[in-house]
C-alpha cells in the first residue's frame, strides 16, 4: 500500500540516478561553488536531465537567511534596502534550506523581476513591490528547463542579474534594486534550437547526456523509475541514508571550500591546455580551476592538482571554441593590412592604384524584380493584444494602459504635490519575421547559382534594415543542412556569406528537398513558440528534381536493396514534398522560386499551391544586364 502523507512533489532521489556520472558531477560541483557559473545539460529528451537537477535540490545545505522578501544573507554585503537599514537583522534571521527555483520557459518579465502588487494597491492604498523569481533564487539555484526557448528579454535580464548579482527594476519613478546571486542550471533539447551565446558564455559546465547504452543499466533504470512511480515516498526512503550521506559531504565541501586552493602545476596545466584548444575566453581557466576547487573540496582535500583540471576541463572547455572566430581574425589581419598600406601610400603620397583589370571582361549585373521582395501588409492587431516584453513606460499616447505603472505614478505623485497621468507599457520589439532560405545546391542547378545568390540577397534587404532573423538551409546530397539557424542568423551577413560558399561537393545529383522541407518546418514551429507573434516567410530555391525521400542514406540503401531505382525514389520524394508543403499552408508566407527556367518539372509549381504561396520562375524575376 503507498505511504499516506501529505500531497507534495517528492523528487526522485539523486542517489537512485543510474550512470550519468558527469552531469551529476557537474551539478555537484555548482552547488558547491556558485563561482563556476551554473551548467548547462543538453540532451535528448526523457533521459533524466530534469531529474538530476531536482534530486540534487535535497542536497542543498541549511543557510541563514533573512525575513525579508530575497533571503539576504545576514552576514553578507549584498543585502536589500530593508535588510541595509535594518537593526539586528541577524536576529531577526531564519534557517532555511536552499532550494531550486524554476523558471518556466513561459513566464513573462514581470514574473521573472517582480511588479507592483496591484491587489495590495488597491485595497489598502499602499504601493507593494511584490518580488519575483529573481528574488526567490538569490542564494539559491535557478532551473530554467528550455533554456533555448527563452524570450530575449527575459534572457537579457538573467545576463544583467549573472552579472552584476543585482536586480534592477524600473516601474514608473520608482526603482527598486535587490540582490539576486544565484547558481543557474539549464536543460535543453539541442534538436530544439540552440542557446544564445551571450547566455552560453555565462554558464560554466557544458555536459551532453546521452542515454544508457548498456541494457543493464536501461533495465535498472525502468525497475527504479517504476518503484518511484508507484510509491514515491517509500521509494525515497529507501535512498534516505545515502541521500543524508550525500548532503554531508556537500555541506563539508561548502565549509571547506574557503580554504582549498590550486597548485601552481594545475593553474599552469589549465591555461596550457585551454590555450593549445584555441579558446579565447578567460573565463574557461575561471571557471575549469573553481571547478578543481569545488571537486577537491568535495572529496576532502585542501588543494586542487592537474588531476582534478584534467577531470573538469572538458565540462568547461565545451563549447567555447567560436566558430568564427577564425574567419573574423583572417578579416581582421586583412584589414589591418589594407589600412597599413593605405598609410603607407599615404605618407610616400603614391598616387592611389586604379581598381580596374583591362585584362578582364566586365561582368554582368544581376537586376532582380520588386515583385520578389512584396510583402503582405502586416494585419492590424487590438490593442489589448501583448507585442512583447514590457520594457518601460511612458505617458499613456495611445498605447495600452499600464495600471502598475499608473498606480505608481499616482503615489509618487500624491507625494509630490504634482497631477498624475496615467502610463502606457513601452513594450519589447519581438523579430518581427524569421526568414528562412533552402537553397538546392545540386548539379542541375549550379547554372543558376549567381541568380539564386542575386536573389536571396535582395530578399536579406529588408530582413537587415528591420533587425529581423534569418536562417539558411542547404538542400544536396543524402540529407539537407541547417548551415545557419535561426538563433545565428540574426547576423544577416553571415547567412549572406554561407550563400557564397554553398558546395555541393561529391553527391551533386541527389536532392533531399523532403527533408529541407521538413527541417523548415521544424524551425518555424520553434521560432512561433518562443515567439507567438512573429511571422515566418520561406523563400525556396530549387528546381523541383527531388528525389532523396525522408531518412536520407538510411533510405535509399533500403529502397535500392528492395529492387527500387530512382524513378521509385523521386515518386516517393514528391509526394513527401507535397505532404510537407500542405503543412506549411498558414503557418508560413512561402515563395517557391522554379530554378529550372524551362519549367520540365510541375512540382514546384505544385508546391506553391498546396503552401498557399507564391510562385516565380527563375527567369522572370533576375535577369543579367551588362
Amino acid at each position: 500500500m503507498p505511504t499516506r502523507r501529505r500531497a507534495t512533489s517528492i523528487p526522485f532521489p539523486f542517489a537512485a540516478i543510474v550512470a550519468q556520472d558527469e552531469p551529476k558531477l557537474a551539478v555537484l560541483l555548482a552547488a558547491i561553488n556558485p563561482r563556476i557559473g551554473g551548467v548547462l545539460l543538453s540532451g535528448p529528451k526523457g533521459i533524466g536531465k530534469t531529474s538530476i537537477v531536482r534530486g540534487v535540490g535535497d542536497l542543498l545545505p541549511i543557510v541563514l537567511r533573512a525575513r525579508c522578501p530575497y533571503g539576504c544573507d545576514p552576514a553578507g554585503s549584498a543585502l536589500c534596502d530593508e535588510c541595509a537599514t535594518g537593526v539586528n537583522a541577524r536576529a531577526r534571521a531564519r534557517r532555511v534550506r536552499s532550494g531550486i527555483v524554476e523558471l518556466p520557459a513561459s513566464a513573462q518579465i514581470d514574473d521573472v523581476v517582480g511588479t507592483v502588487d496591484v491587489r495590495a494597491a488597491l485595497e489598502s492604498g499602499k504601493i507593494a513591490f511584490r518580488p519575483g523569481l529573481l528574488a526567490a533564487a538569490n542564494r539559491s539555484i535557478l532551473y530554467i528547463d528550455e533554456i533555448n526557448l527563452l524570450g530575449d528579454v527575459i534572457v537579457d535580464v538573467l545576463l544583467d542579474a549573472a552579472a552584476q548579482g543585482v536586480v534592477r527594476v524600473k516601474r514608473g519613478q520608482q526603482v527598486i534594486e535587490y540582490p539576486s546571486r544565484f547558481a543557474l542550471i539549464g536543460t535543453m533539447n539541442p534538436e530544439e534550437g540552440e542557446l544564445r551565446p551571450q547566455i552560453t558564455d555565462r554558464i560554466g559546465l557544458r555536459v551532453f547526456i546521452g542515454p544508457a547504452t548498456v541494457p543493464a543499466e536501461r533495465a535498472e533504470i525502468y525497475r527504479r523509475n517504476a518503484a518511484f512511480a508507484r510509491d514515491p515516498q517509500a521509494f525515497a526512503n529507501e535512498y534516505l541514508a545515502r541521500t543524508r550521506a550525500l548532503r554531508a559531504r556537500v555541506v563539508r565541501a561548502i565549509a571547506l571550500l574557503p580554504a582549498v586552493a590550486p597548485e601552481p602545476r594545475a593553474v599552469d596545466f589549465a591555461i596550457d591546455a585551454i590555450t593549445k584548444l584555441g579558446i579565447d575566453s578567460h573565463r574557461t581557466e575561471f571557471v575549469a580551476l573553481e571547478a578543481a576547487c569545488a571537486l577537491a573540496a568535495f572529496e576532502g582535500r585542501r588543494s586542487a592538482g592537474a588531476d582534478d583540471v584534467r577531470r573538469v576541463l572538458p565540462m568547461a572547455a565545451r563549447l567555447r571554441g567560436n566558430r568564427l572566430r577564425v574567419q573574423a581574425l583572417t578579416e581582421y589581419h586583412a584589414e589591418n593590412a589594407t589600412i597599413d598600406a593605405a598609410l603607407e601610400a599615404a605618407e610616400h603620397d603614391e598616387p592611389e592604384p586604379s581598381a580596374a583589370v583591362p585584362d578582364e571582361p566586365a561582368r554582368g549585373r544581376m537586376i532582380v524584380s520588386p515583385a520578389l521582395t512584396e510583402r503582405p501588409a502586416a494585419r492590424a492587431r487590438p490593442q489589448t493584444q501583448r507585442e512583447g516584453q514590457p520594457i518601460a513606460v511612458r505617458p499613456l499616447a495611445g498605447g495600452r494602459l499600464d495600471i502598475t505603472a499608473t498606480i505608481l505614478d499616482a503615489g509618487v505623485a500624491a507625494r509630490s504635490g504634482v497631477p498624475a497621468e496615467p502610463k502606457e507599457s513601452v513594450d519589447a520589439a519581438v523579430p518581427l519575421r524569421l526568414t528562412l532560405f533552402i537553397v538546392d545546391a545540386s548539379q542541375s542547378t549550379m547554372k543558376s547559382a549567381s541568380a539564386v545568390v542575386a536573389a536571396a540577397h535582395e530578399l536579406l534587404r529588408p530582413v537587415y534594415t528591420e533587425r529581423e532573423r534569418a536562417a539558411l538551409i542547404s538542400c544536396w546530397g543524402p540529407a539537407a543542412e541547417v548551415v545557419v539557424d535561426e538563433h545565428a542568423g540574426r547576423n544577416v551577413e553571415l547567412v549572406s556569406m554561407r550563400l557564397t560558399e554553398l558546395d555541393p561537393g561529391e553527391t551533386r545529383a541527389l536532392t533531399p528537398l523532403p527533408d529541407a522541407l521538413e527541417r523548415a518546418r521544424r524551425i518555424a514551429e520553434r521560432f512561433r513558440r518562443a515567439n507567438p507573434s512573429a511571422g515566418v516567410e520561406i523563400a525556396i530555391f530549387s528546381d523541383g528534381r527531388a528525389n532523396v525521400p525522408l531518412g536520407g542514406e538510411a533510405e535509399l540503401t533500403r529502397v535500392l536493396a528492395d529492387g527500387g531505382d530512382a524513378r521509385m525514389l523521386a515518386a516517393t520524394a514528391a509526394e513527401q514534398c507535397r505532404t510537407l508543403a500542405a503543412r506549411l499552408a498558414g503557418r508560413a508566407t512561402t515563395t517557391f522560386v522554379n530554378l529550372d527556367d524551362l519549367e520540365s518539372s510541375p512540382l514546384m509549381r505544385e508546391l506553391a499551391g498546396l503552401a498557399r504561396g507564391r510562385y516565380f520562375a527563375m527567369s522572370d524575376i533576375v535577369a543579367r544586364i551588362g
